[in-house]
């Protein structure tokens, strides 16, 4: 939150709540940077200062108020958080009653109303008025931790925060100010009336109390306000001590009244009081500190110079009698402080002078430490104090109570001598009692109990010492003599005489509280080398006393006799010397020592492994055997609970664990004779407690946690394996519900330990068929204990049931929140998850095995409903409302989740309960994400209970809709979510769902300043995954983009929060990567739904400017973003290995590869190790070589574990690329013209390829190679988009092409137009250059790139092609290389930096036309020597091409592909790749022909003869077989793509070589003939309705013969003219078919006119060369056919030059007319009139010529009757006919329209004047 935006509502909790967190978010943040101005956060404190001043008082009734607001309800009031408004009646109502129960102002209660119902939708299920009761107790919490915070901050003597100095100092004296105005006082007054009973009966008065549900966090809530109550004081008195009058008040009201717990300890407020008192009574600061002196005289004990004296006074009254405190706890108090003032005095004494004493207060402080003593202090300390966790869990409560006892220990260590010694004396007279058979007297051991007081405070404070206060009292030794001498009396050398010493010549009633003191002051090595030592109190003597004391037992047949064995069933094994004289003697003393011995010898093995080898390794000492031994014996049942304790620690690591397992075996202790079944069920049953139960399951618990479980076990007497054990723990834990118990934690400490056996049992376990047992046999060996487990949990077994009893008791466990049955839980979600995650593996083992049918599966049992008709999923989805304070059992619950849900039929299931119970199910999931997290494990439980939700949110959200992802997201629960309405909690009654709740972890990762070194986890990335996949589809984007949007652009604010990503981590960066994504898609979804808004708010946020079209400057966010990210992710270097082969390591390696990805890879360094283990298993080496193979394969995991994160960053990298592709690649391809302006985006485009091409192929180390791909396939696009814009403003334009190219290129940051492009382009070739062979996917984009680059480069300009010939004579004749009008230097420059790559370019492309790689590099390496043809004509390319052998082996390909070829044409195909490389081939080749050396070279390279052998183009599939429309071309289509390019290619050396090349036109022919029958069948079949496919035929066929027909050589020669006269009738008969054009409407009639000229040129050149030649004519087209074509084409001709003018006209007047009517269309119809009008205009012409012709062949017959015979017309017409047809046909007004119709042709009129009176003047003669 930001503290310039505290809100003005004035309630009773918003103000706290955010006071509090600014507070804590300003003094936990460090020194240099801290994120708000100081002065601010001084404002915040002075304006919350009242507040803090009127603890414990609100803001008073007022009377005035009480009627304003009453009259609300009809005139209306004004609310600084709503202004005016009109009031409800029962709102009002409920406003009094809050008013009068909490005595607070009504207008406040009112706020606090209306903030409540704000808050409904995070309280579903609460009504208006209880949910404000309940803010308010929260806001008063809030301001008591602001209060505790901003008391912690205060400058002192015992801890300091990491905060700014100015800050420091400010807040002390603010702090030093509200104590002197009393805070500490109404702090007290405030916890004297606020107490959990007094508010639940207030609230219960005024009908106030919550429902049930609710109610355990109301009493929490008011228990956390008392606590911190009481941490105020505590923080005051811990950094500056107490001043006189608080610290006289806090001893009378703890030494008369402290509050105790249920167990008669302290409550945790008396605790923090009575902690406050200790600091504020203690000066130890003066010998634990250098600076100690400076500090003290900050303390009220320095600085009051009365008060020392007024506290002796106080605690050392002249009249005991009169101050006696009434209660015991209240005299424990008193001595408390008085041992705690009585050592300050003591340490203040040895200060220097300028802080002692006066005389008659220096030896006061040995007085107040004995009446401490007598006040029995250390049992007080030990059993109200430390006799509960309460120490443990504050460290600086462990910490003061450590300096008190070490103070007591150097202080006054005379005072524990003379303990020490009255307690040895006591102990000897009560001995001399004993033995003379007489009960001592009271008081005997007084003294004795107070060393044994002071050595129980020892064990339990440091029983646990996470801090490691331990150590102080090894200091001595840790520092031996050598190094650093101490002094006689230093504190270390005095501590650690206390634990050396204090145990020499103790008498036998002192030892056990010294060994157990001493077991919690054990520490590693040290502990170890102190009891080594040969003296009574060794390893040696205790150890050897225990197998003396086994090996007695052994020996005495009977050691107890009945009566004494039922003794000892209750723990008792005191004997006396009469019951068994001369036998071996345990007494109660006895058993005690032997306990705390063996807890002394497992606190030492816990702490060091070396003294565990060394005990179980002694064979003198034989412990193991020993102990299991004396487990065997009648023995007291604690004592065999201490004796499985010891080797539970024994055997916790790896080395001993296998000793302890063969000596458990050994005993028998499980599975026969008299074991722990029969203590269970004789003794501990009937006792009601458990110890050996619990210490047995724990030994198995350190055994199979410390090595693998030894499957041979137990070879020789019984099948080997751990089944005896597993059938125990079954039995303990099927039994534990049953069984009765004085304690009832105890039943589930034994089910906690059970499943904790199970859950390491399961873990340890995986799968296989070999475990099932054989049919109808025994097995060798029992199945791991993992099996049996597992098998009874997928069936309907005792174990099942017990299992998902436990998990039905969620409710009951969430009302106790007891220890033990928390464990429980956790164990049970663990068990259940791993056995969903097995069971899989599970099924298929039993498959394997033949034994399926015993696998009923859990997935199905755990969806069978519970007792009351319960559902087990909904139970643990309850957990997870619980996760700050369960939060290992959220993380459990959240786990198993994840796990069943990925069954679609859990999920289904689940599903279906929550639509019962939305609202309800919905908070819960809501409740686990907003959980606060806090450092520690607690924390570490709750994100991970947040990260598995959110996982289960991302499994669940692709199902069928309406699923479960939708439910807890906030959809409506039907069909169509894409109609759902998603808003902010409370608007239109909406509830709060896990979407707000991952928008708002979200929103506070990128909150406040400095953020650009800010780092996300593994949460975080998870949020941003999850809301790109809402974003991204398409039933649930709308909803959410519309959310997204209405939170001030979510995503928009989110992308501009970039951050260092040079330094961020893989989840930084993964994050960042979806945050691209989502932006991808809110782009596409807005340019969809032209959400013009939506775009250019996002446009904004990545131009970082408020215009986004202003995109080429430094500050664009896409540039940044591409800048700045990494794009090599180097392995990491090999280590040289010495004892493995690298090469076979590297395959071993290699052989652990897992899938991690769609194209990534990891190395499982699990299979790695086990690999390696079983290697070094088998080999036969000695102990120390194979600890150095151990040593060197921790080396190889560890570079096993960089290459995985090698490759996880590289993979990272690689996703984080292409979202930023697709971000950038989307916003190029769909966002409008009006939002980003073509300037803009060609600008944009133009850097972003610069950057991108600058980045990506010189990078060193080099680019990783699948974000290469994707580099190329991005710098692909973005020159299509280029290439896009060109066009677009070259249509625009009206500038020439250079000019135009100079204003397009330019920039003003360039110097020259060229240098952009020229950067690109030797980029791109040099990329070209370096790529190699990594990938086709990669040279297919480079190829791509390049060709349309030269696209731009060589692009025709409209107006260049409408402004040449396009003729039918200029079409045939013309050189197919044609030059533009004006020279582009663009084109110049790309010209000139290609021949700087010279003949390398060419072979690199050139190999890649023709070599092994995918069909799409091909296709593309073609079309790029094409256009580079293309451009520059002139080149030598054909000679690189020819001399390298590139063409040849072009051509030699087109062989090889004619079985691809001939398949592709077959009526179902199996791929048409073929033919698409066919076509680039056939394209290259007619470019390669459009130059003469290039058509010189295919002709001497065997180009044609080559498509004469292709049998695929004899292949003609029939013509009249139906087509059909479908997405893959039908089977004539597939044929035409063959046949065409083959005629193109004839086509293109006919032009280039001249129809008069009698070479090329033989091999043409050739070409044609070889497939004749296809031509004839084309020929036969072609008329002018037939398809479009057939006639495109026609056309190039007519085309090639029309061209070849004007060879003097066509018809030459015997074969030539046979087969000549084999086609000419074909054409002949074509011309009569084709005499008139189709009618239909709007029918583009250009194929039709290309065909009739075809046909009319083959006929003219027909005539021709008879008539020249003089040879007989063959079968002529009738003459009516030609006029009747010439009538009809000269009609089109005028018919669309009338539309055309019409067109063109409306062209002009486009200004006035709509926009529809004026646009591409206009423009486009206008070329295809005009390009009919020429057809129309050149075939009437065609047929003009050859009607002349004809007429003159009729009149030189009738001037030539020689010829007679030879030379006749078609039949049924005679030369009068024709004469008529002519006469009738050509009149003045055709006559006109021919002549008018033939000057759109270049051809002069006056030639064809000269035709038509040629024709009129044969029509009269």
């Amino acid at each position: 939150m930001d503290i310039n935006e505290v809100s003005t509502t004035e309630d009773l909790w918003t103000p706290y709540k955010e006071l509090a967190a600014v507070v804590d978010s300003y003094l936990s943040s460090d020194g240099g940077s801290a994120p708000y101005a100081v002065h601010t956060f001084e404002a915040v404190l002075r304006r919350q200062a009242q507040a803090f001043r009127a603890l414990p008082h609100n803001p008073p009734k007022n009377p005035t108020s009480r009627e304003e607001i009453k009259r609300g309800v009809t005139e209306g009031v004004t609310l600084p958080s709503l202004g005016k408004t009109m009031l409800s009646k029962e709102l009002v109502d409920e406003a009094i009653i809050i008013s009068d129960m909490f005595n607070v102002n009504e207008y406040l209660a009112l706020e606090l109303l209306h903030t409540a119902q704000r808050q409904g939708p995070r309280h579903p299920g609460l009504a208006r008025g209880l949910l404000a009761v309940l803010l308010y107790y929260d806001g008063r919490r809030a301001l008591l931790q602001a209060l505790k915070d901003t008391l912690t901050a205060r400058d002192g003597v015992c801890w300091s925060i990491n905060a700014r100095e100015d800050i420091v100092k400010y807040v002390t004296r603010y702090v030093d100010q509200l104590i002197r105005d009393g805070l500490l006082g109404g702090v007290l007054d405030s916890l004297r009336g606020f107490t959990l009973g007094g508010q639940l009966e207030l609230l219960q008065q005024h009908r106030a109390l919550p429902p049930r549900e609710h109610h355990a966090k109301l009493a929490r809530s008011i228990e956390g306000t008392r606590k911190l109550l009481a941490g105020v004081v505590f923080a005051a008195s811990a950094q500056r001590g107490l001043e006189r009058e608080t610290l006289l008040r806090l001893i009378n009201e703890q030494t008369t009244s402290p509050s105790q717990g249920p167990t008669g300890a302290l409550d945790e407020v008396s605790l923090g009081l009575q902690m406050a008192l200790l600091y504020a009574l203690d000066l130890s600061v003066l010998h634990r500190r250098e600076d100690g002196e400076e500090l003290a005289k900050k303390l009220p004990l320095i600085q009051d110079p009365e008060l020392i004296g007024i506290l002796v006074d106080e605690l050392l009254p002249a009249r005991p009698a009169a101050k006696e405190p009434k209660t015991k706890a209240g005299l424990g108090a008193l001595a408390l402080c008085q041992l705690s003032l009585g050592l300050a005095l003591a340490a203040l004494r040895r200060a220097p002078q300028s802080l002692s004493l006066s005389r008659d207060q220096s030896h006061r402080d040995e007085e107040l430490v004995d009446a401490a003593t007598d006040n029995k202090v250390f049992e007080y300390l030990d059993e109200a104090i430390l006799s509960t966790d309460l120490v443990m869990k504050e460290e600086y409560y462990q910490r003061r109570i450590h300096v008190l006892l070490t103070d007591f220990i150097v202080l006054m260590h005379s005072k524990l001598v003379e303990m020490r010694v009255k307690a040895d004396e006591a102990a000897r007279a009560i001995q001399v009692y004993v033995a003379e058979g007489l009960t001592p007297p009271p008081g005997a051991g007084q003294s004795r109990t107070r060393l044994d007081a002071l050595l129980r405070c020892v064990e339990r404070l440091y029983a646990r010492d996470p801090l490691g206060l331990r150590h102080e009292y090894w200091q001595a030794e840790q520092h031996p003599p050598s190094r650093q001498v101490p002094s006689p009396g230093g504190r270390a050398t005095i501590l650690y005489k206390f634990v050396r010493l204090s145990g020499e010549l103790v008498c036998p009633a002192l030892l056990p509280g010294y060994l157990r003191a001493l077991a919690s002051l054990a520490v590693p090595r040290h502990t170890w080398a102190l009891l080594s030592r040969r003296d009574a109190l060794s390893a040696h003597h205790l150890l050897s006393a225990l197998r003396r004391y086994h090996c007695h037992l052994r020996t005495d047949l009977a050691p107890f006799s009945e009566t004494m064995h039922a003794a000892s069933l209750g723990g008792s094994a005191v004997v006396t010397p009469a019951a068994r004289p001369g036998k071996m003697l345990v007494r109660q003393e006895e058993v005690e020592a032997m306990i705390a011995a063996l807890k002394l010898i497992a606190a030492v093995a816990r702490e060091d492994a070396a003294a565990s080898a060394a005990i179980c390794e002694t064979l003198q000492w034989d412990a193991t055997n020993t102990m299991f031994g004396l487990m065997c014996c009648q023995i007291p049942i604690q004592l065999k609970a201490a004796l499985c304790d010891t080797l539970s620690a024994l055997g916790s690591a790896a080395g001993p664990a296998g000793r302890v397992w063969a000596a458990l075996e050994a005993a028998q202790l499980v599975g026969g004779g008299r074991g722990l079944q029969a203590d269970l069920n004789e003794i501990e049953t009937r006792m009601e407690e458990y110890p050996l139960t619990i210490a047995f399951l724990k030994l198995l618990i350190s055994l199979c946690s410390a090595a693998p479980l030894p499957r041979s076990l137990g070879a020789g007497t019984r099948v080997p394996g751990l089944e005896p054990y597993v059938e125990h723990v079954t039995r303990v834990a099927l039994a534990a519900p049953h069984r009765p118990y004085k304690k009832p934690s105890q039943r589930h400490q034994i089910l906690s330990l059970c499943y904790n056996l199970f859950t390491i049992w399961l873990e340890q376990y995986s799968p296989s068929p070999g475990d099932f047992p054989p049919p109808e046999r025994e097995p060798d060996s029992a199945p791991p204990p993992g099996f049996r487990v597992l098998a009874q949990l997928h069936e309907q077994t005792d174990l099942l049931r017990l299992t998902l009893a436990t998990l039905d008791e969620v409710p009951a466990m969430l009302d106790q929140q007891e220890q033990y049955l928390e464990e429980c839980m956790s164990h049970v979600l663990t068990i259940l998850e791993r056995a969903l995650s097995l069971e899989r593996a599970l099924v298929r083992s039993a498959t394997e095995a033949g034994r399926s049918v015993l696998v009923l599966g859990l997935s199905k049992l755990i969806l069978e409903p519970g007792p009351n008709g319960s559902d087990r999923l909904t139970q643990v989805c309850l957990v997870l409302a619980h996760s700050a304070a369960l939060p290992t059992c959220a993380a459990r619950a959240a786990a198993l989740l994840a796990r069943a849900l990925l069954e679609p039929a859990a999920a289904r299931h689940l599903h279906e309960h929550a639509s019962y119970r939305a609202r309800e199910i919905r908070h819960w999931f809501v409740e686990c994400l907003d959980a606060d997290e806090w450092p520690g494990a607690a924390g570490a439980g709750v994100r991970r209970a947040k990260e598995l939700v959110l996982g289960v949110l991302q499994h669940t959200l692709p199902s069928a809709a309406p699923n479960l992802a939708h439910l807890l997201l906030g959809y409506h629960n039907h069909e169509d979510i894409s109609r759902s309405a998603l808003h902010e909690p409370g608007v239109a009654g909406s509830p709060r769902t896990c979407f707000h709740s991952v928008l708002d972890i979200l929103d506070a990762h990128i909150a406040g300043q400095n953020t650009h070194e800010r780092q996300a986890d593994d949460l975080i990335e998870s949020c941003y995954r999850l809301v790109y996949w809402v974003v991204a589809r398409a039933n649930t984007s709308a909803p959410a983009l519309r959310l997204l949007r209405a939170r001030d652009h979510f995503l928009s604010r989110h992308v501009r929060a970039t951050t260092n990503l040079q330094t961020a981590c893989v989840a930084t960066l993964s994050s960042r990567s979806w945050v691209l994504r989502a932006c991808a898609s809110e782009v596409g979804c807005a340019c969809c739904a032209r959400q013009h808004a939506a775009i250019s708010a996002l446009l904004r946020a990545l131009a970082a400017t408020n215009r986004p079209q202003e995109w080429e400057g430094e500050g664009c966010l896409l540039r940044r973003c591409l800048s700045a990210l990494p794009v090599s992710a180097p392995p990491p270097p090999e280590p040289q290995w010495e004892l493995f082969n690298p090469t076979l390591l590297a395959q071993a390696i290699a052989s652990c590869d897992i899938p991690a990805g769609p194209s990534s890879k990891r190395i499982s360094v699990s299979r790695v190790h086990a690999l390696l283990a079983r290697d070094l298993a088998a080999l036969p080496v000695s102990q120390p070589q194979r600890a150095l193979v151990s040593a060197e394969i921790q080396k190889v995991l560890d570079y096993v574990t960089e290459v995985n994160k090698q490759r996880n960053l590289a993979a990272t990298l690689t996703h984080y690329y292409d979202s930023w592709r697709q971000l950038t690649e989307i916003i190029f391809c769909v966002v409008p013209q009006d939002l980003l302006t073509l300037d803009a985006k060609k600008n944009l485009l133009i850097s972003i390829l610069q950057d991108l091409l600058n980045k990506i192929p010189d990078a060193d180390p080099p680019v990783i190679p699948q974000l290469g791909v994707l580099a190329s396939g991005t710098v692909l696009l973005l020159l299509v988009n280029l290439r896009h814009c060109y066009i677009l403003q070259r249509k625009e334009s009206n500038m020439k092409s250079s000019d135009f190219d100079t204003t397009f290129f330019g920039s003003s940051q360039m110097q020259t137009k060229s240098l952009p492009l020229k950067f690109i382009l030797h980029k791109i070739l040099s990329w070209i250059f370096v790529s190699g062979d990594q990938s086709q996917k990669l040279r297919v984009n480079l190829y791509g790139a390049l060709l349309n680059f030269l696209n731009i480069v060589n692009m025709k300009h409209q107006d260049e092609e409408d402004g040449q010939d396009t003729t039918y004579v200029s079409r045939l004749d013309a050189s197919r290389v044609r030059h533009s009008k004006e020279e582009s230097s663009l084109k110049t420059m790309v010209i000139d930096d290609i021949k700087y790559y010279g003949v390398n370019l060419y072979s690199i492309i050139g190999a890649d036309c023709v070599r092994a790689g995918h069909d799409a590099c091909r296709m593309v390496a073609l079309a790029c020597i094409d256009s580079l043809i293309d451009i520059d004509p002139r080149t030598d390319w054909i000679d690189a091409l020819s001399n390298q052998g590139l063409l040849r082996a072009l051509i030699d390909s087109l062989l090889s592909m004619d079985e691809g070829l001939r398949e592709a044409v077959e009526p179902n195909p199996k791929s048409l790749r073929v033919i698409y490389l066919y076509e680039s081939k056939m394209a290259l080749l007619c470019r390669v022909a459009g130059s003469a050396a290039g058509a010189e070279a295919l002709l001497a390279h065997g180009a044609l003869q080559a498509l004469a052998e292709l049998t695929a183009l004899r292949s003609h599939p029939d013509i009249h077989a139906p087509s059909e429309q479908q997405f893959v071309p039908d089977q004539a289509d597939r044929y035409r793509q063959i046949l065409i390019p083959a005629l193109a290619l004839c086509d293109a050396l006919l032009t280039t070589l001249g129809s008069e090349n009698e070479s090329c036109v033989h091999l043409i022919m050739h070409l044609l003939y070889t497939n004749v029958e296809c031509m004839d069948m084309v020929l036969r079949a072609a008329h002018p309705t037939s398809a479009p496919g057939l006639l495109t035929e026609v056309e190039w066929l007519t085309s090639v013969l029309a061209r070849c027909s004007a060879c003097p050589a066509f018809a030459a020669g015997e074969l030539a003219a046979e087969r000549v006269a084999r086609t000419r009738p074909l054409l002949a008969a074509l011309l009569p078919r084709f005499q008139r054009a189709p009618t239909a409407p709007d029918l583009d009639l250009t194929t039709y006119y290309r065909i009739v000229c075809n046909i009319l040129t083959f006929t003219r050149n027909t005539v021709e060369s008879w008539f020249l030649n003089g040879e007989a004519p063959g079968p002529l087209p009738p003459y009516t056919a030609v006029l009747t074509l010439l009538q009809d084409s000269v009609s089109h001709a005028h018919h669309n030059n009338k539309a055309l003018t019409t067109t063109l006209h409306r062209l002009d007047m486009r200004a006035l007319l709509p926009s529809g009517d004026c646009g591409e269309s206009g423009a486009a119809r206008a070329r295809s009139l005009r390009r009919q009008v020429q057809q129309c205009a050149h075939a009437a012409c065609l047929a003009l010529h050859l009607l002349w012709r004809m007429a003159q062949c009729s009149k030189h017959r009738a001037d030539a009757p020689a010829l007679n015979g030879t030379w006749q017309t078609a039949p049924g017409i005679v030369p009068a006919e024709l004469r008529k047809e002519l006469a009738a046909t050509f009149s003045e007004r055709f006559t006109q329209s021919l002549l008018d119709c033939a000057e759109t042709q270049s051809t002069q009129r006056f030639f064809l004047d000269v035709i038509v009176k040629d024709i009129k003047t044969m029509m009269q003669f």
